[in-house]
């Protein structure tokens, strides 16, 4: 089947979708990182202020209240929703990058059965032309 002309513009298009997409991609693993850093600052923070407190006989009292402290913090948790929120949008992005990939790959494919299925019918035609021209089918 031969690739219409939308198919062949959209093969053209293909490798500056994924370029946007992978800038958009590094700009959310970029910003995952950088909630990541502000979850472990917030940690640390409520970690220093349970040591300061003190009261805790053990670890587990001290991890106990740091769960409890994080959860009550409201930048905390927002936080954690926002870095829930960058992973998903990683994930779809990569699922979409991976769709245009396999996208292309397809029109490729498409093209190039156009092309070998052309090259038959050019080598029957040049096989006829040949059995004519030796006298073979006169």
């Amino acid at each position: 089947m031969k690739p219409t002309a939308d198919d062949l513009c959209r093969l053209l298009d293909i490798p500056a979708q994924l370029e946007a997409l992978d800038r958009t991609h590094n700009g959310l693993k970029s910003d995952k990182a950088k909630k990541g850093r502000e979850l472990d600052a917030m940690k640390a923070r409520h970690r220093i202020r349970i040591s300061k407190e003190g009261g805790y006989t053990n670890a587990e009292d001290r991890a106990a209240a740091l769960v409890i402290a994080c959860e009550d913090d409201a930048k905390y948790t927002a936080t954690v929703e926002r870095l829930e929120a960058i992973d998903g949008m990683i994930r779809a992005n990569r699922a979409q990058y991976d769709h245009l990939r396999r996208t292309r790959e397809g029109l490729r494919v498409q093209g190039g059965l156009h092309i070998v299925a052309r090259l038959e019918d050019l080598i029957k035609d040049k096989d006829l032309a040949a059995a004519i021209g030796s006298g073979l089918l006169a």
